[in-house]
């Protein structure tokens, strides 16, 4: 097992492990919570996912409630918390990217229409990290889009010549993080397109997949577009876009399917914002991409 990976076993089994003792007899109260219990205790709990750091970057290495945080999503969180008023205060968490959709038993069912653990025992309000609405998702969960994006291939710069177009992925070697879309998107392929000269997935977290394809260890990732271009513009020397896959895709908060009222808020609040030309919210794109929102949805769409 990689040091990733026993660090994400450990993680797992103590989220296993804390969620039980709030579900024992006799243990702590603590359950899913609608808007009117964040109001009444005054505070709104976020869980990030710190795989990239154009989401959001914690330290130190390993933390789980006591992180220091910083990052575009991190930011927006501030910005949109600040609006509910001094009386609520945000609470962050830092979770493993798939334990936001395990089950009771520390598992993901994608089969299976649940609330996932985190959210029923009440350790999450809400799952910031841009996460893209799927169909087995939106069967444990409800989601606020934010944006539209593409799916992007991201290559090597020394093999880029060798991918020009989809059919350029059969018998490749991809770098992928489970319980992502991007690993929902290619076991689809691998089922159909390329049935007879399927990708080979090698699994890790999304640094260490990006690290991979910069190191030529394997042929390509996937990657939405806002974190490809911040990966080669921002983070590593050796790696190029390549081109997008799939259809266009929403990304977004999730919530559990109870909470439409905390739901509304959301999406009132980042309505506003992408219409608004000098909010907050299209102030951080514009530093970060160039473009406001808006205009930086219909860049991704132009891509071929």
């Amino acid at each position: 097992m990689s040091h990733s990976r026993a660090i994400h076993a450990c993680l797992s089994l103590g989220m296993m492990f804390t969620v039980g003792l709030w579900l024992l007899p006799g243990g702590p109260s603590v359950q899913a919570r609608s808007l009117e219990t964040i109001e009444k205790t005054g505070e709104i709990r976020f869980c990030i996912s710190d795989f990239h750091p154009a989401i959001a970057v914690t330290e130190p290495s390993g933390c789980r409630d006591d992180c220091t945080f910083k990052g575009p999503v991190y930011e927006a969180v501030l910005d949109f918390a600040e609006t509910l008023g001094s009386d609520i205060k945000p609470k962050f968490v830092r979770v493993e990217w798939d334990e936001q959709f395990y089950n009771q038993d520390g598992k993901t069912d994608r089969a299976g229409s649940y609330t996932p653990a985190l959210m029923a025992s009440g350790i999450c309000d809400i799952y910031p990290s841009h996460l893209t609405k799927l169909d087995w998702r939106l069967k444990k969960l409800d989601f606020v889009t934010l944006f539209s994006n593409r799916m992007m291939v991201v290559v090597n710069k020394q093999k880029k010549r060798h991918f020009k177009k989809p059919a350029d992925l059969a018998g490749k070697v991809a770098a992928i993080t489970k319980d992502t879309s991007f690993e929902t998107w290619l076991q689809a392929q691998n089922e159909s397109t390329y049935a007879d000269n399927p990708i080979q997935l090698h699994y890790m977290d999304s640094i260490d997949a990006i690290k991979a394809v910069d190191a030529g260890e394997v042929d390509f990732t996937l990657l939405d577009g806002d974190l490809a271009i911040w990966t080669v513009n921002h983070q590593f020397k050796r790696v190029a876009l390549g081109f997008p896959v799939a259809s266009p895709d929403e990304l977004g908060w999730a919530f559990r399917k109870e909470d439409k009222d905390l739901q509304d808020l959301v999406k009132q609040y980042f309505t506003a914002e992408e219409k608004a030309t000098y909010s907050k919210t299209n102030k951080r794109w514009k530093r970060i991409y160039g473009l406001s929102l808006q205009d930086f949805t219909k860049m991704i769409m132009a891509f071929k």
